[in-house]
Formats: structure tokens, sequence, C-alpha cells
């Protein structure tokens, strides 16, 4: 199939299993399932601009987006085993800022199996392909348009060791790709490996924790360019993580996360942090038409940037290469309420505020330290209104209204308002 043709494929597709599932259809079960999805949304700051940020030319800050999508998967279980996969792909079309209409997908797949002895655990598989953001940090605003292509692969293995107590060991690999080919972008591709080795508690069955150790190998391959090729950045992340999980009823469940871990740079020893992270969710159910999640996180982490710096030599600056890392501590407190107002009616409402410490600095060749560069704090605050609606079992409609504030402190980047309404139909076919 040609590939100027494979919107329109993909838009007459999705239709097809709208129009198909129009027709009064005999209530069906099987482990295939086929859907299609048509949403339109309206963003009056679709480039996230901040306060003061004018759009680059040809660029318009509001707009709307078309997007058409087409789902197949599978749900089956085999014996003990259950296999689930599925792909779907989409088609964005944008009214005014037309250079970034684009198709991505995602697909996956896994493998939960376990056997008549204590042994368990799952095999998966992904790759997907979407549009990246187009105002990101220190990277900036991005005149064309960047896909973001991401492939990885994990596999988790339990023993059980006596009755209450397990062995859980954990291993997997993920690839990132950024298809712009700007510095700042490229710098971003990413390479890593994981593993990690935890012993598992569980004395009755309303509790259960874990206690593990985890390692990260992780490079970007293509950090620098240099003559003849690239400068990668590698790095080695090591840590302490325990995890509990508790149901003290029916209705309710709570769990926490605590860890702690060094972030070790290959080149650049003062790039090195240590963190501490951690999260406490609780989900309440008090009837069965409505739930509340909650969730309160806190994690620590860097970014890092080829650049630039100016070095007086004389009476004279010389450019020398340099890095530019970006150090956040952030703080997430996020609600969700869900209602179903009737069995074909759900309502939803929630509300996240996102409070991040940045401490930005360069480190060149010439330099002892790092050089400050920005320091500050910002508040993100977003609000979300859903509606949903299902006219039959096959067939779901709904409309969102988001709103985001972000305001600032110190010299860090400044404000940003946006607000979003996105409306789709979705139908399915099993």
């Amino acid at each position: 199939m040609r590939t100027d043709r494979l919107p329109q494929a993909l838009t007459l597709a999705a239709l097809a299993v709208l129009v198909a599932l129009a027709q009064p259809a005999a209530a069906q079960s099987s482990p295939w399932y086929l859907s299609g999805l048509v949403q339109a949304t309206r963003d009056d700051n679709l480039l996230r601009l901040g306060d003061g940020q004018e759009p680059l030319p040809g660029q318009s800050r509001s707009d709307t987006i078309t997007s058409t999508a087409l789902t197949g998967g599978l749900d089956q279980l085999i014996g003990r085993q259950r296999l689930q996969a599925s792909l779907t792909l989409r088609d964005n079309r944008f009214e005014r800022n037309e250079r970034y209409d684009n198709q991505s997908y995602s697909g996956n797949a896994s493998l939960d199996w376990s056997t008549v002895h204590r042994l368990s655990g799952q095999l998966s598989v992904g790759k997907s392909r979407s549009l990246s953001t187009f105002n990101a940090d220190v990277i900036g605003l991005l005149s064309q348009k960047n896909f973001v292509s991401t492939e990885g692969v994990n596999a988790s293995v339990s023993v059980g060791v006596v009755t209450a107590w397990s062995l859980e060991l954990v291993a997997g690999t993920r690839r990132v790709r950024n298809s712009l080919d700007q510095a700042s972008v490229q710098a971003q591709n990413l390479d890593q490996d994981n593993a990690s080795v935890g012993v598992g508690w569980r004395p009755g069955p309303a509790l259960e924790t874990t206690l593990s150790v985890r390692e990260v190998q992780g490079r970007f391959p293509t950090f620098r360019a240099v003559a003849g090729g690239f400068e990668d950045d590698r790095f080695t992340q090591r840590g302490v993580e325990f995890s509990a999980r508790w149901q003290p009823s029916g209705a309710s469940q709570l769990d926490a996360r605590l860890g702690s871990g060094q972030t070790q740079y290959e080149r650049g020893g003062d790039r090195d942090f240590d963190s501490f992270s951690g999260s406490l969710g609780w989900n309440w159910r008090p009837t069965g038409k409505l739930f509340l999640s909650t969730r309160l996180s806190r994690e620590k982490g860097q970014d890092n940037y080829p650049t630039f710096v100016r070095v007086p030599i004389g009476f004279f600056f010389l450019e020398v290469p340099a890095v530019q890392s970006e150090l956040r501590t952030i703080d997430t407190l996020r609600a969700q309420l869900d209602w179903s107002a009737t069995a074909k009616l759900g309502l939803s409402v929630s509300a996240q505020q996102t409070r991040r410490d940045i401490d930005s600095r360069t480190r060149s060749v010439f330099d002892n330290g790092l050089r400050g560069l920005a320091e500050g704090i910002d508040e993100t605050t977003i609000i979300t209104l859903g509606a949903r609606w299902s006219p039959q079992a096959w067939s779901l409609i709904g409309c969102d209204l988001r709103t985001e504030q972000r305001r600032a402190t110190g010299n860090v980047t400044g404000g940003l308002k946006g607000q979003s309404i996105s409306c789709y139909l979705q139908a399915t076919l099993r």
C-alpha cells in the first residue's frame, strides 16, 4: 500500500467498524477484538507556550486535531497461561499546524505463565512511535515534528520458597530513538538495561511486601556529535526499593513504595547524584458506583544536554563543548473520582498538583565544577472533567475538558496556561 494512502485507509477502516456495529447484533464472546475510534480535540495552547512566548513562524498557538484509530487485540486463556496482545494504528491531523500531521502506532504482547509448583512469571514486549512534546525543557520549541520510537522487552520470574515467602527476579531492556536531526534532540536517544532481585513476604491475603535491589546500565549513544561519529554518555544506577500493599477491607486498598539510589556518570563525576523517591496511594470504593483514587509521590531525576559555553581567552572568547545538567525533584499529588451514575452513564473529575524544584547547571572541559544557570520552583495544576455514555455494550461516547496552569518563581521557565476539550466515539467488536 502506498504511504500517502495510509491515512485514508486507516480512516475508512475505523469508520467501517463504527458503521458495522451501528446495526443490531447478537452478543458474542471471543478472545479477539477489533475497535475503531474517531476523536476531535480543540486545544488553545497546543504548543505549550509559556506566558509571553510566541510561536515560531508558520506555527499556531491553538489548533483542532482530528484522530482516527484502529485497534486489534487478543486476550486468551491457555490452561494456566494467559496471552494478551494489541496493536493500535492512529492517524492525527492538525487543522492549522499541518506540519505536525502524523501516523503513530503502539503494539504490545505479554504472556503470564505459571506451573503446578511455586513458579510463575511474565514475558512482555512492546514497541511504539508517537509525536514528541512540542516545547520540551531545555530543548525548547521544536519547529519540525519529532517522532519518539520506543521498544522494550521485560521478563519476570517468581519462585515460591515457602508459603509466605517468594523470590522475584526481573530483567528488561529498553531502546529510545528520536527522528529529528537536531543535536539536543538526538542527545536523548537511549539504550538501557535493568535487573533486580527481590524477596517477597505475604503473611496473609491482606498484606504483601517486597524488598529488592536493582541496577540499571544506561547509555546515550548519540550524546554529542564529534569528528567521525558520536560521543556517548554512560551512566549506572544502583538502589534499594521497598514496596507494600495492604487491603484492610474489600472497599479499600493502600500501596506504598520507598526507594533510595545513586546515579553515576562515566564522564563528569560532579553530575553524580543520590536520590530518594517514594509514593503512597489509596483506592477506595465505598459503593459499586463510586471510586476514589489518590496518590502522593516524590521523584528525583536529572536530564543532560550537550551545549557550548564561552570561555575568556585573553581579550577573546572561545566556544568550548559543555554539558548542561538539569536536576529536578518532583512532588505530585493526584486525586480522581469516578461515578457511575447509571449502567450506561459515567462521570469523572481529577485534580493534580505538581511542584518541581529545578537546579540547572553547565560544566565545560575547562571547569573544575558546575556553573549555575537557573534555579527555582514551578508549580502546575491540572484539572480534568470527563463524561462517558455507553448506549450499547459495544459503543462508547465521551468528552473530556482539561485545564492547565503553571506558576514559576526564580529564574526558571515562566508561567503557562492552557485549556482543551476532546470528544470521541468508539466501537468495539468481539
